[in-house]
C-alpha cells in the first residue's frame, strides 16, 4: 500500500504559523487520524512529522511577509510535507 500524499499547506496554514502566539510554533503533520495540517509548539510535537518551524519561515520570507511572498514558499512547503508522509 502506498503512503498518502501529504495535505495541501495553504496561505491560512502560514499565516497560522506566523501569528501563532507560542515561543516556537510548528507546522506539522497530524496523522493521528485522516492526515492535516496543524500548528502547534515545537516540544510537544515528534520531531519527524513537522515541515517547517515559524524561525525557518521568518528567514525565508521575513517576519510580515506579503501574499505573494507566503505563496512563493508553498510549493517548497509542500515539497517538504509530501517528503515527511512518504507521499509524492
Amino acid at each position: 500500500m502506498e503512503p498518502a500524499p501529504a495535505p495541501a499547506i495553504t496561505a491560512f496554514h502560514v499565516r497560522t504559523l506566523l501569528d501563532s502566539p507560542a515561543d516556537d510554533p510548528v507546522l506539522y503533520i497530524d496523522t493521528k487520524e485522516a492526515p492535516r495540517v496543524e500548528v502547534w509548539t515545537a516540544d510537544d510535537i515528534q520531531r519527524s512529522t513537522i515541515v517547517v518551524t515559524r524561525r525557518e519561515v521568518t528567514g525565508w520570507i521575513g517576519e510580515e511577509p506579503d501574499d505573494d511572498a507566503i505563496h512563493g514558499i508553498l510549493p517548497r512547503l509542500q515539497d517538504i510535507a509530501d517528503r515527511k508522509t512518504g507521499g509524492s
